[in-house]
């Protein structure tokens, strides 16, 4: 897989159902650039195929513009024979990948990878005692947060609470406060501020025992609480 964070999620909350034994792509470039010394960024599979295939998905472009026009295009029956082909085009590639990835990296069975992967499936069960995105809008809140990415001003978190919505640490002081971490790593946090479109979070750091109530992982009584997927809509 490329990126099975949100795939990971969805498969739990919607259908009970928990990946395991995750070649996941992204995480074998980070492990590249790590290898070289230089910052990872989240590529995205199109760019990662050209760099390592010379190969591309050829609807990319065209349907990437549709698909901001109208986020409905994958809900319509029957479905359209060029969504059919982006579909295939974006998996079909994915074994030859798997397989130069592991030669470049000297890791021949990939279970490096596969070991590094398991904390992008194990994003699916980051904050599932929030029962929705807006229960996040709460100063003091403590969740989890994955490192995503990082610019020379800020970090940026991915958060499980949908796809839009991100978790930033920008204040100096705070940024101290994350030095140790590694790209796909999950820091205990607590929800200082957001943005007007909400779709930001603002983060600091956790310091201490890390025990929210109810449990983080099980929601309250020992049992997961079922988050409703989100449409387009939310």
């Amino acid at each position: 897989m490329h990126d099975s964070r949100e795939d990971s999620s969805a498969f739990l909350s919607q259908f009970g159902i928990e990946l395991a034994g995750v070649f996941d792509s992204q995480v074998a470039h980070t492990m590249m650039l790590e290898q070289q010394a230089l910052r990872p960024f989240q590529i995205s599979l199109n760019e990662l195929l050209k760099m390592v295939l010379r190969l591309e998905n050829e609807k990319e472009a065209s349907l990437g513009q549709r698909m901001k026009k109208d986020p409905n295009v994958w809900f319509y029956r029957p479905m359209r024979e060029d969504l059919l082909t982006y579909a295939a085009q974006d998996v079909m590639y994915l074994p030859l990948l798997h397989q130069r990835l592991c030669d470049q990296l000297g890791d021949r069975s990939g279970c490096r990878v596969m070991t590094r992967s398991r904390e992008y499936v194990n994003y699916a069960r980051m904050n599932l005692h929030l029962s929705s995105p807006k229960a996040a809008e709460r100063r003091g809140l403590r969740l989890q947060a994955m490192l995503a990415t990082q610019t020379e001003a800020a970090l940026y978190f991915k958060l499980n609470l949908g796809a839009h919505r991100q978790g930033v640490v920008s204040r100096e002081e705070a940024l101290k406060n994350f030095k140790d971490m590694h790209y796909g790593e999950i820091a205990d946090c607590w929800v200082s501020a957001w943005n007007t479109g909400r779709n930001i979070l603002f983060l600091e750091r956790f310091e201490g025992s890390f025990a929210p109530d109810p449990d983080f992982t099980t929601g309250s009584a020992g049992r997961r609480r079922k988050r409703r997927p989100h449409g387009p809509t939310d």
